[in-house]
């Protein structure tokens, strides 16, 4: 069983693990502070790029600030024999779960959680990068509903072209295929993927099936969301389209052109749904009969102050 060791911090329990990496949760043994730290070993040459892709992430990181996209604190290499062997990520700790592990049945919620989304990729590309990877498992809600954008790993900047290809393959754009420049509407395309993925509970067809094999020209259409959910309105059936259109100049040309529609969708799903009920009325309080309390109070009266009529006559003096 792996164990980890920090020095300043308490490990408090095992979180979950990922490619090459563990996830865990320590206190601060000063501060109290409840950390995530993410730890990625080198045990082979194959591992040298996920611990690229761990320094990447607190690199890119440290150039955000964004309540919606998780926090980096700082970031540890522990070294041995004079080569880097582990690297350590002390993270904000998020509590909830992903899309893809619990996903919104209720497409206003649904509309909520991607609104905030396209808000922390629209500040990501306003500062010069592409996330590359947004996908539902990559997006965490908390029980209160905050939304967290998570794994920066595959993060780059604008205009990069990767020596390889990267990304998940139910949500990867053409152009992350084709190995050409990434750039914001390679966002919009993962984002409208991903999206689509949570409203109608099945992925689009992409370039990278999961499967080995040919892809036909005819299994590239994707079907509109709002013929397989009856709930999806043709505006955000529409806007889900235009996200995942395979060629990037078709597509809404930023995040925050898709967050803008996004929102508009909100209020106006909002403003359809039916009223609250009013609320129930408190029951009557008991109200004393008023016949019988002015009846008593007579009686009350009689007994304190008998009537002449009502008074015993004195006896007859003989």
């Amino acid at each position: 069983m792996q164990t980890l060791k920090v020095p300043g911090h308490q490990v408090v329990q095992f979180l979950g693990s990922g490619a090459r990496s563990t996830i865990w949760q320590v206190r601060n043994r000063q501060t109290g502070q409840m950390l995530a730290v993410k730890r990625v070993q080198r045990r082979s040459a194959e591992d040298a790029r996920f611990v690229e892709q761990a320094i990447n992430e607190y690199e890119v990181a440290c150039a955000l600030d964004h309540p919606a996209i998780r926090r980096i604190h700082r970031l540890r290499r522990v070294s041995w024999l004079f080569m880097l062997r582990e690297v350590q990520i002390f993270m904000e700790l998020c509590e909830g779960k992903s899309v893809q592990e619990a996903r919104p049945t209720a497409v206003e919620q649904t509309v909520a959680i991607f609104a905030q989304v396209a808000d922390a990729l629209a500040h990501m590309n306003a500062r010069g990068f592409v996330h590359a990877d947004m996908k539902p498992n990559n997006i965490l809600v908390g029980p209160d509903g905050t939304v967290k954008v998570i794994d920066l790993g595959q993060s780059c900047p604008i205009g990069t072209m990767k020596q390889r290809i990267q990304g998940t393959p139910d949500f990867i754009a053409p152009e992350q295929v084709q190995r050409q420049p990434l750039d914001g509407r390679t966002d919009v395309f993962n984002f409208g993927a991903a999206l689509y993925w949570t409203l109608t509970g099945q992925p689009i067809p992409t370039l990278l099936p999961k499967s080995n094999g040919s892809i036909l020209k005819a299994d590239m259409t994707v079907v509109p969301p709002e013929q397989i959910n009856g709930q999806v309105s043709a505006a955000l059936s529409k806007l889900v389209l235009d996200c995942v259109e395979p060629v990037p100049a078709r597509r809404p040309p930023s995040m925050s052109a898709v967050g803008a529609r996004l929102n508009l969708i909100h209020k106006a799903i909002a403003r359809s749904a039916p009223p609250p009920p009013p609320a129930a009325e408190p029951e009557p309080e008991d109200v004393p009969d008023i016949t019988r309390q002015l009846e008593a109070e007579l009686e009350l009266q009689e007994l304190q102050h008998p009537s002449q009529d009502s008074q015993t006559p004195p006896p007859e003096t003989p």
